[in-house]
């Protein structure tokens, strides 16, 4: 059975729901450039979909057993909340994303022409950040990601009505509805840490346990070798600009 100790040294910050970032890769007839970055900064709220395989109950006898049907539900559509600025840009974009679907052939909206299904879809990518490197370049952000998630053949199929009133006083908001045929993930290993603090995150587990031990009068010679060594690292980070 694992002691707190073990608990302690093998378990990190967490990940946590705020920290992510959203891209979307419009479809080719945007062009290429920033846009679709630029949109994910405003996502205020977005969801990672599961996935789902399906079974049917069966049994040769006895017990029944749930046996895979050979479908697996990893798409359908997932929401996403995107925060208004003055000039509507996002939703300028998605609703134009969103009548590409029907109008690039002179269709409208009363007489709606389906575009190519090629012509019209996209991709969304949603990072899960780490909270434990901090950066402003993009480069860091790359650093950063935990964990990727990749919407594939997306587009917006719906977005909600926005309520006025004269009572309301906080920023506007939007709802969006994606479609996308399924999802891929990537799991990002961390980056390497340097020697001196993989040194401070063995050190600080050891000091955890030492606290533990002195509960029990179990303390002794550990805990002023471990304080001893805890100064001295302090100081060699210091001199090394890290305190």
């Amino acid at each position: 059975m694992a002691n707190i100790d073990d608990l302690k040294y093998n378990f990190d910050q967490g990940a946590r729901a705020n920290r992510y970032q959203v891209r979307f890769l419009l479809p080719k007839v945007f062009g290429e450039g920033d846009a679709g970055k630029n949109m994910g900064l405003r996502v205020e709220s977005c969801s990672l979909p599961g996935r789902e395989i399906k079974t049917k109950e069966w049994s040769e006898y006895g017990a029944v057993r749930q046996l895979p049907t050979g479908e697996i539900s990893d798409g359908g559509t997932t929401d996403m909340t995107f925060i208004c600025t003055q000039d509507f840009a996002d939703r300028h974009i998605i609703q134009a994303w969103n009548g590409l679907i029907y109008t690039a052939s002179e269709g409208t909206s009363i007489h709606p022409k389906i575009e190519w299904y090629d012509d019209y879809i996209g991709s969304v990518e949603i990072h899960q950040l780490r909270s434990d490197h901090k950066g402003n370049s993009r480069r860091d952000d790359e650093k950063r990601i935990a964990l990727k998630y990749t919407l594939n053949e997306a587009y917006p199929v719906k977005f909600e009505a926005q309520d006025l009133s004269y009572a309301e006083e906080g920023i506007l908001k939007f709802k969006v509805t994606f479609a996308f045929r399924t999802w891929s993930s990537e799991y990002v290993p961390a980056p390497e840490r340097s020697l001196l603090n993989k040194g401070r995150v063995i050190l600080d587990a050891l000091l955890g346990g030492s606290n533990l031990l002195s509960r029990f009068g179990k303390e002794g010679k550990m805990r002023k070798t471990l304080t001893n060594l805890d100064t001295r690292t302090t100081q060699i980070q210091n001199i090394f600009g890290g305190g």
